[in-house]
């Protein structure tokens, strides 16, 4: 039985509300579409005017298959603390504290941007071809998975599984040393730093409630593998065809002072 990427994006009177999508066997098809449909309907940022559907066939021998990273949550009282803890990954990451704190302003100061920034570490240039529209992660999901969109259980709703399997794609490519990332969604505080060597660090918050803003940037240094270009980079992430195995590695909640010791 064949497979489908889908993917949905709504908007209100223009204005980008949400967008998601899925890799499916033709026997969930009709039931995934719903549940996006669902899902834009009815989302925080407004009830969308227009709602985009793309469905196409994926060849089954154009999928890679990759691990989820490990998932790490650290408990925090507030955003400030959890920008706090996301400087210190970032650290360890070996981006000094200068850089770090401007990652944290880049992101912050992110608007209605559809795709990522791409930030490369050394020049600390944004290095994505297309400043308005970043790039685009797609082609991804869990093997076999169905998202229940109203789920209440952070370890499984949309928003975690989605931001897992992106995260899991983007951190497989060379190159690319970590991402930070939290949603538009203004009734969804947490957010992430994920890398290869850390694994999804997930903050119960790095912003306020209520606020719309929403970004993600990927830390890129050319210089790990110097024949895999920023081009090749860049098409992985869109277009290579990934899903993630349905075997997430939960580790114990920690604390914010805990973290200073992974």
């Amino acid at each position: 039985m064949g497979l489908y990427s889908i993917k949905m994006r709504s908007s209100k009177t223009n204005k980008h509300i949400s967008g998601a999508e899925n890799i499916v066997n033709e026997e969930s098809l009709e039931e995934s579409v719903g549940l996006l449909v669902k899902r834009a309907i009815n989302h925080a940022k407004g009830k969308a005017d227009s709602v985009n559907i793309k469905i196409e066939k994926i060849e089954e021998d154009k999928i890679q298959f990759i691990n989820p990273l490990p998932v790490t949550t650290v408990k925090v009282k507030d955003d400030k603390e959890g920008i706090e803890c996301a400087e210190v990954i970032l650290n360890k990451l070996g981006i000094n504290k200068s850089k770090s704190s401007k990652i944290i302003e880049l992101i912050k100061g992110v608007r209605n941007m559809r795709g990522a920034i791409i930030l490369d570490i050394n020049s600390f240039e944004r290095i994505e071809p297309d400043k308005e529209r970043g790039i685009r992660a797609t082609y991804m999901d869990f093997e076999g998975s169905k998202l229940d969109y109203m789920s209440k259980d952070t370890r499984y709703n949309a928003h975690f599984i989605e931001a897992l399997a992106l995260a899991s794609k983007v951190s497989s490519s060379p190159n690319i040393i970590g991402e930070i990332c939290y949603s538009d969604d203004p009734n969804y505080t947490a957010g992430y730093v994920a890398s290869k060597k850390y694994g999804y660090i997930r903050f119960t918050h790095l912003k306020k409630l209520g606020d719309e803003r929403g970004g993600r940037i990927f830390l890129y240094d050319p210089c790990i593998d110097r024949n895999f270009s920023l081009l090749e980079t860049i098409d992985y992430i869109e277009n290579t065809k990934v899903l993630v195995k349905n075997d997430i590695k939960f580790n114990e909640n920690i604390t914010p002072t805990e973290l200073q010791n992974i």
